[in-house]
Formats: C-alpha cells, structure tokens, sequence
C-alpha cells in the first residue's frame, strides 16, 4: 500500500502534468504499429540504449515484440518460464503469460485481475527464445512506451521509478490534506444539482448559445443516476453560416419545427450506470427527439472496459485506484500516453515533468494568505505559455474548500506565414458550503471559440441511484447503433 504522501503527490502531478502540461502529452496508438527498417529495432530504457545478445527486437503483424528475458530483467524483474507459462515479477506485481494465448494475469497484494493484449506472446522456431509484445510488457509494470519511428527505437520510461525518486525528496503535508477532504465526496451518497450555459463560434459564425441543468445522484462515486436538460439556440449560427456560405437561409418546416424545439424545450437526457461493473445506460427524449426520428424510450448501453481498452487504458486498473485514492496508479496511466516519439528527449521530458510538478506541489511551494494556501506553475516554451494557480482553504488544519485556475496559450505556424494561437483559461472550486462553481473558455484563433460556466451544489442523500433501465426497457448495445448508423 502507497502511502498517503504517494497519493497526494501523484493527484498533484495528475493535476499539473494532465491539465498544465498537456500539450506535453500525446495519445499514442495503443497497438504501436511500425514500420520496421531492415537494420533492425532498438530499444531505449530510460534513456540508456538496451543491448540484445542472441534474441533481438523483432516486428511482426505491425507490432514490436521484445525477447521476455532480456528486457524484464532490464526492468528489475525476475523472471522464470515453466512450459507454456511465462512470469515476471517486480516490486510486489506478478505478471503471469501464456504462450500463444492473449490472456495474462497481474497479480499484486493477493488480488489478480485478469488483462487481454491484443497479440499473444510466443516462441521465436529458430533461436527458442520467448518473445513478448513490448506495450503490454513495459505497460504491466507501470512504465510508459513510445516508438521513434526515424531511430526505429522502442522507447521505454519507468515512470514508477521516477515518481518513487520524486517523492523521496520533499514533504506533500497539504496534499495529504486536500485528499483527506476529496474523499468524503467519494464515499456515501451524495445527490447533485447543476446548472450550466454557454455559447461558441466558429469560423466568425454564431454565437450558437445553450443552457442546460441536471440533477443527480452518486453512491460511492462509482453508481450513478443523472437526468439532464439541454437547449440550444441555433438561430444565429445558421444565419450567419448563410452569411459566409454567401446565400440566404433556406429551412423547411421541418428544420424550423427542430429548431424551435431545441430552443424552447430542449433535449432531455438521462443516464445510469455502475462504473464498477463498466456499464453505463444512456436514453433521450423530447419533441427535438422526435423530430429527428430517432426512437423514444430506447436506452443505449456502453462498455466502458472494452472502451478504455480500445484507448489502451486498463480499466480495472483505473476503478481500483478510484476506490482507494490511489492516483499514484492513475497517473502513471496518464503517463504512459505521454509523448515518447523522440529517444533523444523523452526520458529526460517526463522526468522534468515529474520532478517540476513534484517541486512546484511540495509543501514549502504554498504561501500563506489568510485561510488559502495557493501554489503556482509557470511554463513557458517552445511557443507554449501555461500559468496555473492551487489554493486550498483551510479550517481547524483541515481543507474545506479549493481552487484551480490555469491559464494556456500556445502558437503555431499556419504554413502560409502566419499563426494560429490556441488558448484556454479554466477556473473551478469548491467553497466551505460545498457549492461549485467551473468556468472554462478556450479559442483558437481565427477558428473558433467557446465559453462554458457551470455552478452546482453537493449534498448529503439517503437514497442510492438507479443504476439499470427500468424493467422491460428497449435496450440496445451502443456498438450495434454505431454499426447501423454505418450501415455495418
């Protein structure tokens, strides 16, 4: 078990790292699929280059396999291979494989879980060497994976190491504390009112405006229920959409029927689900509904485990880690998306990253002012500009309120000699009285831009949400209305 100073530090960096270094971040393709140069695959383990005696990196179907041995014992593991099985273990985690077989098994504190790859290890007919695919090998022990496709090098950073080494530095008392107070909205039934509005313009159109509500209920932060309201008015994009396209607004009856029921009653939504079992149900309903066509009292189906999955996340992973507030495991997840396509900076980016947010996040990083205790981070490079502010309010030495603010900006070339700049400003909290309050606007010149503000409350519930549609609903798996609306 982490301790508490691992979750607060890594809820911090997941702060800093995921909203003020996105633009450090990059999701990569989850299968890694190559394009192989005929001398052959390196192989980088925190910057330093691996060296491979009688079994080498190979790819194959698109894929980088690794020999099993050689680079789980690069990363400290110890590993063995009776039979068809094959296990690795490292720092209380045993990975357990099976020759040709995309099922393994992840072993940690006498609980397993078990994980599906998408290619199956096996053994090599000429050197009889096992390999492994090198995404879900480096992936299963916390690190983080990226493919240089100039160097044809598989890049490999141990982020669980760095955070380790992160922590053993400085103190993260505050965080410890914000935490504290984050998980009493984790716990219990808790029922939630919202109200939001905003508008966005693209191209020079609009504004196109809406407003919407929802009220809900959550038991454990895991079961939910939320139903939801949502009204647009369009009326002024589309004239002046007419207006660039250079020819008056044509709408039929229909269209001006859709539009008015947009504006005046809106599109009611509602959703259900037990994110512990990975299911949520969606249905919709209104006269805007219907006069689109699509059917009524219909409620559509989502698996969120094959979903995370398909963006290479692990999604019993990511549950666990919720329950317990270990973000330690839900920010390596996050960083094992992090940009690794260039051997000759990715070590060093992610260890800034998390040695910087570390610093910034420490205790002797907050200043005092009344009741607030508020950290800042600046970054400035490469044409990326980000400011970002954590106050915590504090009571009695406990946390009864926070703020966050970040502000970014970032510019590009258009390739024509000018520029096209992308900001975002965010700013979200809570008070003393568990009220909300979120505005976020963002824009990117001269395309488009977006404004957005929600207010809400948090309140004691005594009734646990409803989690299935009721009974003898019209359910329908939202993979078949994909492949329907396709025509698959």
């Amino acid at each position: 078990m982490k301790s508490m100073s691992s979750r607060a530090l890594a809820l911090a960096l997941s702060l800093t790292v995921l909203s003020a270094c996105g633009s450090a971040l990059a999701a990569e393709d989850d299968t890694m699929l190559i394009s192989p140069a005929p001398s052959g695959i390196a192989v980088q383990l925190n910057g330093e280059a691996l060296t491979f005696t009688d079994a080498v990196p190979v790819a194959q179907d698109g894929r980088t396999f690794l020999p099993f041995r050689a680079v789980f014992e690069a990363m400290g593991a110890e590993v063995s291979n009776e039979g068809n099985t094959i296990t690795a273990v490292r720092d209380g985690k045993t990975l357990t494989m099976t020759i040709g077989s995309t099922e393994a098994t992840l072993t940690e504190g006498g609980a397993s879980s078990a994980i599906t790859m998408d290619v199956a290890p096996y053994v090599d007919s000429t050197t009889w060497r096992t390999y492994v695919p090198v995404r879900f090998a480096a992936q299963a022990f916390g690190c983080a994976v990226g493919w240089d496709q100039d160097n044809q090098t598989a890049v490999i950073v141990d982020t669980e190491k760095l955070l380790d080494a992160a922590l053993a530095e400085h103190q993260f008392t505050y965080m410890e504390k914000y935490l504290a107070y984050n998980q009493q909205f984790q716990e219990g039934i808790w029922d939630i009112s919202a109200q939001f509005d905003g508008s966005a313009t693209m191209f020079g159109a609009g504004p196109l405006s809406f407003q919407g509500s929802m009220d809900g209920t959550t038991a454990d932060s895991l079961q939910m229920a939320a139903a939801m309201n949502l009204k647009m008015d369009l009326t002024a994009f589309l004239d002046a959409m007419s207006q660039v396209a250079g020819q008056a607004s044509e709408l039929t009856a229909e269209d001006q029927a859709l539009l008015d029921a947009l504006k005046s009653e809106g599109m009611d939504m509602e959703i259900r689900a037990d994110m512990e079992k990975g299911v949520m149900y969606l249905t919709m309903g209104g006269s805007a509904l219907e006069t689109l066509g699509l059917p009524a009292d219909t409620w559509y189906s989502f698996d969120m485990a094959s979903m995370y999955g398909q963006m290479g996340l692990d999604y019993t992973a990511l549950i666990d880690a919720s329950k317990t507030m270990d973000a330690s495991a839900l920010l390596q997840t996050a960083l094992q998306s992090a940009d690794l396509s260039d051997k000759d900076t990715a070590y060093a980016t992610v260890s800034a990253l998390v040695n910087g947010a570390a610093k910034v996040l420490a205790d002797d990083s907050f200043v005092k002012s009344g009741d607030n205790y508020t950290t800042t981070y600046a970054l400035e490079e490469d044409g990326t500009k980000v400011t970002l502010s954590f106050t915590l309010t504090m009571q009695s030495d406990k946390v009864v309120g926070y703020e966050l603010s970040m502000d970014s900006s970032t510019s590009v070339d258009d390739g024509e000699g000018g520029q096209i700049t992308t900001t975002t400003a965010m700013k979200a909290g809570m008070d003393t009285e568990n009220h909300m309050t979120a505005t976020v606007s963002m824009g990117m010149d001269p395309l488009m831009d977006l404004s957005l503000n929600i207010t809400g409350d948090y309140a004691a519930g005594d009734q646990a949400p409803e989690t299935e549609p009721p009974a003898g609903a019209t359910v329908v798996p939202y993979e078949q209305l994909i492949a329907g609306a396709l025509g698959g």
